[in-house]
């Protein structure tokens, strides 16, 4: 008993003798809680961007170097034809950098929206809009917004090509000096005639 005593004392006599040590060990614990949380709170929201920016640039490139589908080896075909796109009147301009060379197999380059480049074969009109983020059917034009423009009876989407209507264009593939109008709205014959009119005379770039 008198033993346990004297090793109590004792302990408690090396704590009263060290209270700057057991304040350091506090201390050091302490500071090395605040430094890890810290930086979790510096390293978390940096992981979460990081995978943000990945995400990002997954969905919105690497679709775009690749075709969809299985198409011809790139460089067996380079055709150009040339397009427009109107909306209720107002022409898509694709001369904008977001759509430039999108595709490596179908495109508009050199800042120019008009000239459309088809590097292989079997590469339809709808691979170089699904390449900016928009959409064809035969019923509906899809914005890169996801704001779709469809046939209801009053308004409704047409498609030319060379001057010639036809009912579809998503799965047509562009030949040399092709000259393609997708137009919807209200028009009357008129005004698609002055729209075609104007794409005749729209240069080609090769």
């Amino acid at each position: 008993m008198k033993n346990n005593k004297k090793k109590d004392n004792n302990t408690k006599k090396d704590k009263a003798l060290n209270p700057r040590k057991e304040r350091d060990d506090k201390s050091y614990f302490a500071v090395s809680r605040k430094r890890r949380k810290k930086n979790l709170m510096i390293i978390i929201p940096a992981v979460i961007v990081l995978f943000a920016i990945m995400a990002y640039l997954v969905n919105n490139y690497s679709g775009h170097l690749v075709p969809s589908r299985e198409f011809g080896k790139l460089g067996s075909e380079h055709v150009h034809a040339t397009f427009a796109v109107k909306i209720n009147g107002q022409k898509l301009d694709f001369s904008q950098p977001q759509y430039q060379v999108r595709s490596q197999y179908i495109h508009v380059e050199h800042n120019d929206g008009n000239t459309m480049h088809r590097h292989a074969t079997g590469v339809p009109v709808e691979e170089f809009f699904k390449s900016v983020g928009m959409n064809v059917t035969n019923n509906c034009f899809t914005l890169e917004n996801k704001t779709s423009y469809c046939s209801n009876g009053n308004s409704n989407l047409e498609f030319y090509v060379n001057g010639n209507k036809t009912d579809s264009i998503a799965n047509y593939v562009i030949k040399d000096d092709d000259r393609i109008l997708i137009v919807y709205g209200n028009k009357n014959q008129m005004e698609t005639e002055q729209d075609l009119d104007a794409l005749r005379l729209t240069e080609i770039k090769k």
